[in-house]
């Protein structure tokens, strides 16, 4: 944990716009590293500008960026592929599986969170593993919001233009593995957040950098970093 100044600007990959909270694809990509091993064919499945997708094409990736904004994509990937999540995906759109599929920020994003990563496990070759991530509620800032104002951390109405519409918990996103038969290898953080934070002045604010750090330490659950990251493989 540490104290931070001013604001938390969001970076960019090689002149690309990471689209994500400070730090968050560089913390997911240091999760992601050990599980490379032997993998080639990346789908990044809801690639957004593309940030991601350069990461894995110059680690010596294959990649396919698949948005429903083609027009956005600016890393160097084998394919562009055209595609409403929310919607049934088109027979021959995807010719073969992969073994990694990338599903990061995406999830709070959909109508059908079961659908949607249903499609990730179909996509995957034998072996394969997935990538979700998503904003984590249950971070301490998320609950101290709650407490505070009755709201969440990236669902409150500012995030709708985001399209922040579904929020999920670590209970809901570790029941949906369980339904889909995927296993959890392993699960982390990413994007950290200050324990105080000195970036305006509210009663919010003020309160946030003074009473909570004392709840921290009895606070249980993953209460650190902006998003949950879960590396996922379909069960044998």
């Amino acid at each position: 944990m540490f104290i931070k100044a001013g604001d938390l600007k969001p970076s960019d990959y090689n002149g690309i716009p990471e689209m994500a909270a400070w730090r968050l694809h560089s913390d997911i990509s240091g999760i992601l590293e050990p599980f490379l091993k032997g993998k080639r064919k990346v789908l990044d499945f809801g690639c957004g500008q593309g940030a991601f997708s350069q990461r894995m094409v110059d680690r010596g990736m294959t990649v396919d960026a698949c948005d429903i904004d083609i027009s956005q994509i600016k890393a160097n990937v084998e394919r562009k592929i055209q595609l409403d999540l929310n919607r049934e995906i088109p027979s021959g759109t995807f010719t073969g599986k992969y073994d990694v599929v990338l599903a990061i920020e995406i999830i709070e994003h959909l109508q059908n969170p079961w659908k949607y990563l249903g499609d990730c496990r179909n996509l995957l070759e034998d072996g394969g593993i997935i990538v979700l991530t998503t904003p984590n509620i249950s971070n301490f800032i998320s609950r101290w919001r709650f407490f505070m104002k009755g709201t969440l951390l990236a669902y409150e109405n500012a995030d709708l233009k985001h399209g922040h519409i579904t929020p999920l918990s670590f209970i809901q996103i570790e029941n949906l593995c369980r339904s889909l038969s995927l296993e959890i290898l392993k699960t982390g953080s990413a994007g950290p957040i200050p324990l105080i934070h000195l970036y305006q002045i509210s009663r919010f604010t003020i309160l946030r950098n003074t009473i909570l750090p004392l709840l921290y330490p009895f606070m249980a659950g993953p209460k650190q970093g902006r998003s949950l990251v879960y590396i996922l493989k379909k069960k044998d």
